[in-house]
């Protein structure tokens, strides 16, 4: 369930910071001296106005800490930001940050949807959805516990930044690395029932087939055109998001593979 946040930044001693006390009542288990996996939407400054619209969106990794503005024992928890990160994104005292919090503690938030949380100060944060391509929304709300999916996304995360970038060629290698950990790493895994023996042949023939859209058989004119590349990145994520769901509905499950190697 990644969690969208608009909050003001603070500044306290050497670091900046943001309030999670809004993001801790939907979610109690975050406390303090948790790892925090997030995207960076936007930033305002301090009047309102628009410094910075990431696109793709930036991801980070910070540690959560207490505020010490509450009397013990009563604290909030806030995300901490270096003073290193601040200096990297132009970040100043007041300014509006707008994150999608993903996973907290390297567990991912589930089940895959997004969840806006409103904090005290009024602000609507589902405005934000509207600057959501369609291919980042859905990359969002893949939200997975499973290893080997989580990195075929992040191929795809990859493909779409390079997108952004206009490097459709490098956006294509990336989508067949993403489809490549989906045959010859997750699929060899799938358990299915007798019935369903077939399941995991036509997968891969999907797969397959999904990958000759990013591959060439000869010469071609000049680079793919890029609504090509939008659309197979699109029909990944949705093939993730259903292996995803048939894994939570147990109608595949996965064995273990001794000497299986880790995708890098």
């Amino acid at each position: 369930m990644p969690a969208v946040i608009s909050s003001t930044i603070h500044f306290s001693e050497n670091y900046y910071y943001i309030d999670l006390d809004a993001l801790v009542k939907v979610f109690p288990h975050i406390k303090e001296n948790k790892n925090l996996r997030f995207y960076i939407i936007e930033l305002r400054n301090e009047a309102g106005k628009l410094v910075k619209r990431f696109k793709p969106f930036k991801e980070l990794k910070l540690k959560t800490g207490k505020s010490n503005l509450i009397q013990p024992p009563y604290y909030r928890v806030i995300l901490i930001i270096p003073e290193s990160i601040a200096s990297q994104f132009n970040i100043g005292n007041n300014y509006r940050i707008t994150i999608v919090v993903t996973a907290c503690n390297g567990k991912p938030f589930l089940p895959l949807e997004f969840k806006s949380i409103s904090d005290n100060e009024g602000y609507d944060n589902e405005r934000v959805f509207e600057y959501f391509s369609r291919i980042e929304a859905s990359l969002l709300s893949l939200s997975l516990e499973q290893p080997l999916l989580n990195m075929a996304v992040s191929y795809l995360w990859d493909a779409y930044a390079r997108l952004e970038e206009n490097d459709i060629e490098g956006a294509r290698t990336s989508i067949r690395n993403s489809l490549r950990v989906i045959k010859e790493k997750f699929i060899p895994k799938i358990e299915v029932v007798e019935e369903a023996e077939d399941f995991p042949k036509n997968l891969k023939n999907l797969v397959n087939n999904l990958r000759e859209f990013t591959e060439y058989g000869g010469p071609h004119p000049g680079p793919a055109p890029r609504s090509t590349t939008e659309m197979i990145i699109l029909m990944t994520t949705e093939l993730i998001r259903y292996l995803a769901k048939m894994l939570e509905d147990k109608t595949i499950s996965l064995k273990t593979m001794e000497g299986s190697e880790a995708v890098v």
